[in-house]
């Protein structure tokens, strides 16, 4: 019966940060659904969009990550996700009130503040809550969020645009808000303080993986830890960063294929888009996740690896075909597929690196990896995709051929580092499985 109870509790645990996470992206990618309104109002270029969407999340994001997951690894992980949740909302709904493009940059940033606080802690918390042999489905459930939340950012901001061109939500306008891009953000960002109180609840079981008196290492010891177990880690860091790439570029600019190629409106294209990756997205993140438990169940020390390897794989076919889809309905076919390739690696990442590293300084190598794939993959994903669009098609309607060019960068350097670090990570999983 007690372990019943805690196994029910874990799960009630699971759900709390799922929902954390998929608010996390809420905030994060509902502005790939507020292109066109946003350069009407400021006056600004694709390159600049993709600024607000990459270089202005990732740099603080990024600078964070790593103090950030120290104290996952020594604090109170839910007080600090509640921290960092409030922290996040209140500068999404600052956000709508940007005067210009500094102010909506500089606001972007604050949101990355508190959302860098997120997935070091979960993930650090997770792997302690849940036996190995369930890890994984742990993992994923929170990871589905980024589908979840991107998903609910398409629907609600395109429900919340097409009410406000149509004269509704007349008590924002009361408030200030003289746009509907300013109320789409205005009402995804102030639900994310309710999640933040809830979290204030949740027990912390100090690492409960670890005994109580196990000395937590600092970022020096952790760095040191990933330095002498480069042949592991250096090779999935970097597949699952350039698979991040290509999410964030396909993520970012999906829309704006529909809204320019397809010609729907803003809104109709988050309402089509917002539905497909409702469902197809976090049923690749679960599929993975439990890919990844039947295998390591079966003995494969290689699970997570061999798991991604089909994945890095399907995302190379489905997001040119999507992007070039030459009719609004092949494309819809298309989003379906991306959505659930998009889903697949990220029910796999962070689980990878929870299933070699020690429970002591598990947070601080996840966020080591969140700092390098976020940095590179929120930076460089929508921003390629934006150069090919300005500097090499010269054409706002060659948007899909600039995303479908960006699989053939990102993809080969992710298999590399898969079969480099695979015998080493077999290795690696072996041996830390031996000393439990």
């Amino acid at each position: 019966m007690m372990e019943r109870e805690r196994t029910q509790g874990a799960w009630s645990l699971a759900i709390v940060l799922f929902l954390a996470n998929s608010l996390s992206f809420v905030d994060r990618q509902v502005l790939t659904l507020l292109v066109k309104p946003m350069r009407a109002e400021l006056g600004i270029s694709d390159v600049q969009v993709s600024l607000l969407q990459g270089l202005a999340f990732a740099s603080l994001y990024a600078i964070l990550g790593l103090p950030l997951g120290r104290l996952a690894d020594r604090t109170h992980r839910p007080r600090l996700m509640a921290a960092g949740i409030a922290v996040w909302s209140g500068m999404t709904v600052a956000s709508a009130f940007a005067s210009d493009y500094a102010h909506l940059f500089i606001a972007r940033m604050g949101v990355a503040v508190g959302e860098a606080a997120l997935a070091p802690a979960a993930v650090s918390l997770l792997s302690d809550r849940f036996p190995r042999s369930r890890v994984g489905r742990a993992i994923a459930l929170f990871q589905a969020g980024i589908f979840v939340g991107s998903a609910l950012a398409l629907l609600a901001g395109g429900w919340l645009l097409a009410a406000y061109d149509a004269g509704g939500l007349e008590w924002l306008r009361a408030l200030g808000i003289t746009s509907g891009w300013r109320a789409v953000l205005l009402v995804v960002g102030a639900p994310g303080w309710l999640v933040a109180l809830l979290l204030l609840f949740v027990h912390e079981p100090r690492h409960g993986a670890a005994a109580p008196s196990t000395p937590q290492l600092g970022v020096r010891a952790s760095l040191a830890w990933v330095w002498a177990r480069r042949d592991v880690y250096t090779g999935v860091i970097v597949a699952f960063t350039a698979i991040t790439v290509l999410a964030y570029g396909s993520l970012a600019w999906a829309p704006t294929v529909l809204v320019r190629v397809h010609a729907l409106a803003s809104a109709d294209a988050g309402i089509r888009l917002g539905m497909i990756m409702l469902f197809a997205g976090p049923l690749g993140v679960v599929g993975a996740g439990w890919l990844v438990d039947r295998l390591a169940a079966k003995g494969r020390a290689d699970a997570p690896i061999a798991a991604a390897m089909g994945g890095a794989i399907a995302f190379a076919i489905v997001v040119p075909a999507f992007a070039l889809a030459p009719t609004l309905a092949l494309a819809m076919l298309g989003a379906v597929a991306l959505a659930f390739a998009q889903g697949y690696p990220y029910g796999i990442a962070s689980t990878s690196f929870a299933m070699v590293t020690p429970p002591e300084m598990r947070g601080q190598v996840v966020a080591l990896y969140l700092l390098i794939s976020n940095l590179l993959g929120l930076t460089l994903g929508p921003l390629l995709v934006a150069l090919g669009t300005d500097r090499i098609f010269h054409d706002d309607l060659a948007v899909g051929r600039s995303l479908a060019l960006l699989p053939l960068v990102t993809i080969p350097l992710a298999i590399a580092g898969l079969v480099g670090a695979r015998s080493a990570y077999a290795r690696a999983y072996a041996a830390i499985t031996h000393t439990r």
